[in-house]
């Protein structure tokens, strides 16, 4: 409830009945709150200890909201702006702007802590916003005062809401509101103006007072930023016409300008610390800046006065060149009492006026020294560049020539031409010389190169001409004369004619493997034929008796499907007679075998297991011979015959 610094401080009761506990209090925004003494509670609500007997028995109920006050009625549920008369005739809520300004003063007159300790809640017991029927919460706003009494005090009429809103505007500046006033000290300055109603209604005002705070603070941020670039141009001004370098330290200008206007004029020394930082940055660096530019004009004159040195010049040799020319320049740091200038190596201090920073140095004179071979290495690498241009420039031009050579010849190529068909006529040429020994591609690889593009056109117009023969129902055979070709080819499409020999072969060539391709084919499939008609012969029923001849089984043979699907008498007589042989040797085989068998068991003496074992060795080599002579015939068994 502490209202600003023009308000009341410590809140007098407003109305203390001696009767009750119960103290009435206004606060700053007018409103009336009540406090009891022995509870320790504050409320917004009035005691029915301090309610009249009219008020007890009315239905009516008060409420506020955006800083107007409203009426409840309990039993017929509605509200209203206008005061009920049951509360009309009460004075004791109502607290006139005068009445107010008189608390102010009396509280003013009162001591702080005897009013805190006596008359003023405790801060824990400041009542709450008192909420309506809706749950809002009410806020701060005008004095109920200004509430009942608007109309009763004189107000203007205007015609439009521009003209209204600037007569609250004026009112506001004349009563000089800065920006840093609240709502509730403007509203206690200005209540009583008649231009405080120009506006109706309450967020109408506070919007237009809105409006006027912010555009006053810009305006004094405005002003602001203005005063501190003044005093900024003033401060940075004085600073130039003082004795300062770059060590000079704050407490040297505060003693030297401590009656300068522009120095007092900067109202802090925190202030004044941070605008002597901010000058002193800039002129070390404009500083910086000049003793920069210096040596670089120095670096450029020095390089302007050696001339072109080549890439190999040394560091001594320019030193020594740069000591006789600039040696007049260096740096104070490097002179003798004397005034004399002494080795590079050894250091002296010359403590004059001068400044040491705008002599050279051994670095400027090395800034000249890497400048120069900076520009001797960059000629050199676009000498060298500018080189080996010219001769990538050269080796394009004579792989051109050499191609436009292989051209001229163009007409005895073909996909089949090689190098050293070639070679011999050009091995003299020039443009073939000139071609030796350069990097890249080689004549060999252009050559094939050519070739390559040549195998792809002859493809291309081979193909086209094989697609007309197809059309055009053409065959082409082994024995096709080169002039049939010719003619087709005249006739149905543009063949160069020395194309058309190359061309004329490879269909030649094309046919005669085709040819050869159906050759194949036929005898495979006549070996086929034979292999069934042979298997067939092993599966006959009855079998084949080894003693068996082709004029007996004739007539059984013939009827076989196999033997007239080869139709070839002679041929099927071979694979017959081939067949039995392959029976003799077999029967022969088991023959042999079953004898052994039999030998065997007979065996039962030495002599004649020694007898046994000489007539096995005469039977093993006489198998040995025969399987010798019958190996050919058992490999050729499934081949044609």
């Amino acid at each position: 409830m502490n209202g600003g610094k023009e308000g009341i401080q410590s809140p007098l009761p407003t109305h203390e009945p001696s009767n009750t506990a119960w103290i009435e209090y206004t606060s700053s925004d007018g409103r009336a709150y009540y406090y009891n003494r022995n509870t320790k509670i504050t409320t917004w609500e009035k005691p029915d200890e301090l309610k009249t007997p009219q008020e007890r028995d009315s239905v009516w109920k008060e409420y506020s909201k955006d800083g107007r006050p409203y009426w409840y009625n309990t039993v017929t549920k509605k509200s209203t702006w206008t005061r009920p008369d049951v509360f009309k005739s009460q004075s004791t809520n109502v607290i006139r702007p005068d009445v107010n300004n008189n608390l102010s003063r009396e509280a003013s007159r009162t001591p702080r802590v005897a009013s805190s300790r006596s008359k003023s809640p405790p801060r824990s017991q400041q009542p709450l916003r008192r909420s309506d029927s809706r749950g809002a919460r009410s806020r701060p706003s005008e004095s109920s005062s200004a509430v009942v009494d608007d109309h009763q005090l004189p107000r203007r009429e205007y015609r439009t809401a521009e003209e209204a809103e600037k007569a609250f505007m004026d009112m506001l500046k004349r009563h000089r509101v800065s920006g840093d006033w609240s709502w509730e000290k403007m509203l206690r300055a200005v209540v009583n103006d008649p231009d405080y109603r120009a506006l109706k209604t309450l967020p109408e005002r506070k919007s237009a007072f809105n409006q006027y705070i912010s555009a006053v603070r810009e305006t004094e941020r405005v002003q602001r930023e203005h005063e501190r670039r003044k005093q900024r141009q003033d401060f940075f001004a004085m600073m130039d016409t003082l004795p300062v370098s770059e060590y000079t330290r704050f407490r040297k200008v505060k003693h030297l300008a401590k009656t300068h206007a522009a120095f007092c004029a900067v109202p802090t020394e925190k202030e004044r610390i941070q605008l002597f930082e901010a000058y002193m940055d800039e002129h070390i660096k404009k500083l910086n800046d000049e003793r920069r530019k210096l040596r670089s004009n120095f670096v450029q004159e020095a390089v302007d006065a050696l001339g072109v040195l080549p890439v190999s010049a040394r560091w001594k040799d320019v030193k020594e060149r740069l000591m006789e020319m600039f040696g007049s320049r260096l740096m104070p740091i490097l002179r003798s009492e004397n005034d004399e200038y002494v080795s590079m190596d050894t250091l002296h201090y010359f403590n004059d006026s001068t400044d040491p920073e705008l002599g050279l140095s051994v670095l400027d004179f090395m800034d000249v020294y890497d400048q120069i071979i900076a520009n001797a290495e960059k000629r050199d690498l676009n000498q060298r560049k500018h080189e080996k241009d010219l001769l990538f420039r050269q080796q394009r031009l004579n792989r051109e020539k050499f191609q436009q050579l292989l051209k001229e010849h163009s007409s005895q190529f073909t996909p089949s031409s090689t190098w050293s068909e070639f070679y011999p006529q050009i091995k003299h040429d020039p443009r073939y010389l000139a071609m030796l020994g350069q990097p890249g591609s080689t004549p060999l690889d252009l050559f094939w190169d050519a070739i390559e593009l040549l195998s792809d056109e002859f493809y291309h117009e081979r193909k086209h001409l094989e697609l007309l023969m197809h059309d055009h129902k053409f065959q082409m055979q082994v024995d096709t004369s080169l002039d049939s070709v010719r003619e087709f080819a005249q006739k149905h499409c543009t063949i160069p004619e020395a194309h058309l020999d190359y061309i004329y072969q490879q269909l030649v060539m094309k046919a005669r493997r085709r040819k050869e391709e159906e050759e194949e084919r036929r005898l495979r499939y006549r070996r086929r034929l034979l292999d069934d008609f042979k298997y067939r012969l092993y599966d006959l029923e009855p079998p084949l008796d080894p003693d068996a001849q082709w004029e007996n089984e004739q007539a059984r043979v013939a009827v076989l499907p196999e033997f007239k699907d080869i139709d070839d008498e002679q041929a099927c007589r071979k694979v017959f007679d081939m067949v039995m042989e392959r029976i003799r040797e077999r029967a022969q085989t088991k023959a042999r075998k079953r004898r052994d068998s039999e030998a065997h068991k007979r065996s039962r003496s030495p002599v004649a297991t020694a007898t046994g074992v000489a007539e096995d060795a005469a039977d093993k080599h006489t198998r040995r011979q025969s399987d010798a002579s019958n190996y050919s015939s058992e490999l050729e068994e499934g081949e044609m015959v």
